[in-house]
């Protein structure tokens, strides 16, 4: 009974998010794939809901349709991460085609409805139906969900891999939270594959009872969304998430085409140093390559170039360098005696405290504390 409410509360909880998402002046592509996915989820919930009632309301049609749910919320989860970390404008023609997992799916069972039952959320296989088609139903069920979650991964560690040579910072942007919930929901599969097959198998646990623990599992997921949403302030409010990322390795592969000599890049890496040592624009926690590039007369790729080669450095590590030596020197200035460290951090352009810590201690070599000490 508390799981049962459990679950409902999770379907609650998701209507009441794509309410959120709805208040936005302006909804971006990825917020709508949110949406789509949080209404799936809740609808998939609905239904484990009304599946662990003892007479369920849905005719056995809506059933089948909703245990095959996970086939499009798993793609949905996929092209909103894709949609929120790509530089490339989303294409809705597109969403077809990761519809037909799910279309194959529920016209199979369609074909087959007379020897397939919905009991406690999970389908029965009644005599007659062919060993072959149970065999592929079980297995589409079983690959599709884990193939675009491992595909969701893979999207957002390329992301995370190019956001310090974009971005001064990545502690708001970097969607930790997201990629844990994508290896939290990879785990999930993996082991409710193996409980089906060998828990209800063994008799350790009844269908039942397992798709009561699989919706209240999807309820936290959806409370973890919200929570983690509302902390990252790009996903349920105005504030954009990172865009105009430029990959590295294509970054590198156009440095040929770049239009950029040995001199020229020289003569622009002298511009950039005399920008930064005059305007100090290291000093904005926003600073990113498309703002610098901007600021310099030049183009985001140019400039990624120029510091990649004259710097050894990737974008991220180079502002930060400047932001350190600007900790260093108001350190040592006894006009600032009566600053806190963090305030001084924050004034040299960190954003967080933990950030700071982190990266001055990753390019000084010491914690600011431990280098202000005699």
């Amino acid at each position: 009974m508390l799981l049962r409410s459990l679950v409902l509360t999770g379907t609650i909880q998701g209507l009441f998010l794509i309410l959120l998402l709805k208040t936005k002046k302006k909804s971006s592509h990825s917020d709508k794939l949110l949406m789509l996915w949080l209404g799936i989820m809740a609808v998939q919930l609905l239904f484990y809901y009304d599946n662990l009632s003892s007479h369920p309301l849905a005719p056995d049609y809506l059933q089948l349709l909703g245990f095959s749910l996970p086939l499009i919320s798993s793609p949905a989860l996929y092209l909103y991460i894709y949609s929120l970390s790509s530089d490339s404008t989303f294409q809705w023609r597109r969403v077809g085609i990761h519809l037909l997992p799910y279309m194959l799916f529920n016209g199979i069972v369609f074909c087959f409805s007379a020897h397939i039952t919905i009991s406690n959320g999970f389908p029965h296989f009644r005599e007659g139906m062919p060993a072959a088609i149970a065999y592929f139903l079980t297995i589409l069920l079983a690959i599709i969900p884990g193939y675009y979650t491992v595909l969701s991964l893979v999207v957002l560690l390329k992301y995370q891999k190019r956001l310090p040579d974009n971005y001064s910072y990545t502690e708001e942007i970097n969607l930790n939270w997201l990629k844990w919930v994508v290896i939290s929901l990879l785990l999930l599969f993996v082991t409710l594959f193996l409980i089906i097959k060998y828990g209800v198998k063994e008799g350790l646990l009844t269908y039942q009872n397992l798709f009561a623990v699989v919706g209240s599992i999807l309820s936290c997921y959806i409370f973890f969304i919200g929570y983690f949403g509302l902390r990252q302030t790009n996903v349920f409010t105005d504030m954009p998430v990172a865009t105009h990322l430029t990959s590295e390795l294509t970054a590198k592969a156009n440095y040929k085409n770049s239009g950029l000599d040995d001199g020229m890049a020289d003569r622009l890496f002298q511009k950039l140093k005399r920008h930064m040592e005059e305007h100090k624009p290291f000093l904005d926690e926003d600073l990113s390559l498309a703002t610098l590039a901007r600021q310099i007369d030049t183009t985001p790729n140019q400039l990624s170039q120029v510091i990649n080669q004259k710097s050894s450095s990737n974008f991220f590590t180079f502002i930060n360098g400047y932001r350190v030596e600007a900790v260093k020197e108001k350190l040592s200035d006894p006009a600032y005696g009566h600053y806190s460290i963090l305030a001084i951090g924050f004034e040299c352009g960190f954003r967080s405290k933990s950030s700071f810590n982190k990266i001055f201690k990753d390019i000084a070599g010491k914690t600011p504390s431990q280098y202000q000490k005699p």
